[in-house]
């Protein structure tokens, strides 16, 4: 389920792996018929129909005093609103009007208890809301009921491959206006312009733009104090086009041919070189890039508050080397202020509350860079970090131990204190179980917060007066709590799950288990579940014979939970298709422990 871990999946008797060891010959392999695998399919659906108030990952509005959750209604579902102030809980909205609005202007059948969206923002005023459908962002009026569409533009990764690189824009009408309002920037023929605020002057901050070596209007950033201008100058990497062929379209019966975006090792990447402009003496001032000469990518600019300066991160190739650079406004004078290195690899990606898709970068900037507080796996785990932002030296360690960070949930500057997820820290139970904590800057004051050996989903409100607590394990259904920060006293029991009509069907949860692993010291967890319907009913001299032999297959799960907010996800189908079967976490896994 996560973007690094990966399940190890053992299917004891599965056809499709006989190859890896088969059977002996005289022993009957039991028959996979189509409806089995239809069964599979239809089979989450079916066992979600059984359940009721069913919380699914709450989210807080803008003002940070009250969230919106969607919960089950036997197979349907109902967005909620919660009051956190005064624990009043309604529906978000009015779910027939709605659905009726959309089916008026999306000319297509929506139905109040099964709106075809996850998530929405609502304004301010609590009059408009927007979500997606599919390339599509839709605005309705939660008064008169209307609602209007705004196509979305295509995510260029999914549609194109991959290829961060800004593009170049020509657009004089595109501009950047300045802080202080008195100058507007844009990009034409490839370089950088002023137009004063009259608009009578344009003045040309670059002439050596090219399309081969341009400035990106993407990239412009201003400093707060109006006086510097940054941005990236681009020269574009090798555009690699790999080729497909869909034998099968959907939509028409030729073969339909693609390409997309795809560098391979050792392609010219895009080179990003910042660059830094004086406006009132409206020249180049030059930076110097012996501190980043080989990047892979190079975050987005960020000015100090104080314009003293700005910074960003430098991701060397080959993920062995992150830094934090600074680069100083008056001269464009360059220092390192934070070098994270490793023999192996640094996952770049946003350490975010997401347990699908984080990574193990973060970063927060106390008082305008006067501290830094840094996630790094230097000790060998993932922990938190306290820098001078000044002078770049680690003043102390945050968090310590063979455990490892998930998530950071809020950063209270002012008392000082860091609410993170980790996992690994509680002996005896799951080690992927992510529970949540409060610790001092200082590395003092450690709190665990989350007493129940469970899996827990914590969402913060904006204003950090308040947090959620959604969690369950593989054998507990999913319930919802609200609890107050400052003292995590529990407010209210926003929901549980009821599955007693599932139970009652004959459902039973996979059984938990650990063993060691082949080092005979590392112990590795994981899910036994057994045939959803009688073995009795098929020949089983098959699996009993090859209980011994497990075929281990390893995959990636981009499935949801249908039942559990556990992390052992996407059971259902492969329970469905009567396969005894183990899933457990391999060693490699960075996710526990060491990397």
């Amino acid at each position: 389920m996560y973007k690094l871990g990966a399940f190890m999946l053992a299917l004891l008797g599965q056809q499709g792996l006989a190859a890896a060891q088969a059977p002996a010959d005289n022993i009957a392999k039991p028959l996979l018929v189509p409806s089995d695998y239809e069964r599979a399919l239809t089979i989450g659906a079916q066992y979600n129909q059984l359940t009721v108030n069913m919380p699914d990952v709450p989210f807080w509005l803008a003002e940070g005093e009250a969230f919106v959750y969607r919960r089950t209604t036997q197979g349907k579902h109902q967005f909620m609103q919660v009051d956190a102030a005064t624990g009043g809980k309604q529906p978000a909205f009015d779910h027939t009007r709605l659905a009726a609005a959309l089916a008026r202007a999306s000319l297509e059948n929506y139905k109040a208890d099964n709106l075809p969206f996850d998530r929405f923002e609502l304004a301010d005023d609590a009059r408009m809301i927007t979500f997606n459908i599919d390339n599509t962002r839709w605005t309705c009026d939660l008064v008169s009921y209307g609602c209007t569409a705004n196509a979305m533009h295509p995510d260029v990764h999914q549609q194109m491959g991959y290829d961060p690189t800004p593009p170049a824009e020509n657009d004089p009408e595109n501009t950047s206006i300045s802080p202080d309002g008195k100058w507007l920037a844009y990009t034409t023929k490839y370089n950088i312009f002023l137009r004063s605020e009259d608009g009578l002057q344009d003045i040309p901050l670059t002439w050596d733009g090219s399309e081969g070596n341009y400035y990106a209007f993407s990239t412009l950033r201003w400093s707060p104090d109006s006086r510097h201008l940054a941005a990236y100058r681009i020269r574009p990497g090798h555009k690699r086009q790999i080729h497909y062929i869909e034998s099968s379209p959907t939509d028409e019966l030729q073969p339909r041919y693609s390409t997309m975006t795809y560098p391979k090792p050792g392609d010219a990447l895009p080179l990003l070189q910042p660059v830094l402009f004086d406006i009132i003496m409206q020249s180049k001032i030059e930076i110097d890039n012996a501190s980043f000469p080989n990047p892979y990518h190079l975050s987005p600019i960020k000015w100090w508050k104080d314009g003293r300066g700005f910074t960003f991160e430098y991701n060397q190739r080959g993920h062995q080397l992150y830094r934090l650079v600074e680069v100083e406004a008056a001269a464009g004078k360059v220092r390192s202020l934070i070098d994270e290195r490793s023999i192996t690899f640094i996952d770049y990606q946003p350490l975010v509350m997401d347990q699908q898709k984080t990574g193990k970068f973060f970063r927060y900037d106390v008082e305008d860079g006067k501290e830094i507080i840094w996630a790094s796996e230097r000790d060998g785990y993932e922990h938190l970090y306290l820098f001078d932002g000044r002078t770049g030296e680690l003043k102390n360690q945050i968090t310590r131990g063979d455990w490892v960070v998930r998530a950071v949930y809020y950063v209270d500057p002012v008392k000082r204190q860091i609410w993170f997820g980790a996992s690994g820290r509680d002996k005896g139970e799951d080690p992927y179980f992510v529970h949540a904590y409060r610790v001092d800057f200082d590395g003092n004051g450690l709190t665990a917060l989350t007493p129940e050996p469970a899996n827990h989903h914590i969402e913060f409100s904006p204003n950090g007066r308040y947090y959620v607590d959604l969690w369950s394990r593989i054998d507990v259904p999913p319930r919802l709590a609200l609890y107050r920060a400052s003292d995590n006293a529990e407010l209210m029991q926003v929901e549980s799950a009821d599955i007693s009509e599932l139970i009652a069907s004959g459902w039973q949860p996979p059984l938990s288990f650990h063993a060691k692993g082949r080092d005979g010291e590392t112990d590795i967890w994981g899910l036994f579940t057994s045939p959803s319907t009688s073995i009795e009913t098929r020949d089983t001299r098959w699996w009993k014979t090859s209980m011994p032999a497990l075929r281990v297959l390893s995959f990636r799960s981009r499935s949801r939970p249908w039942l559990s907010r556990s992390p052992k996800w996407g059971l259902s189908s492969f329970r469905s298709m009567e396969w005894v079967r183990t899933i457990a976490r391999a060693r490699s896994t960075t996710l526990p422990g060491r990397i």
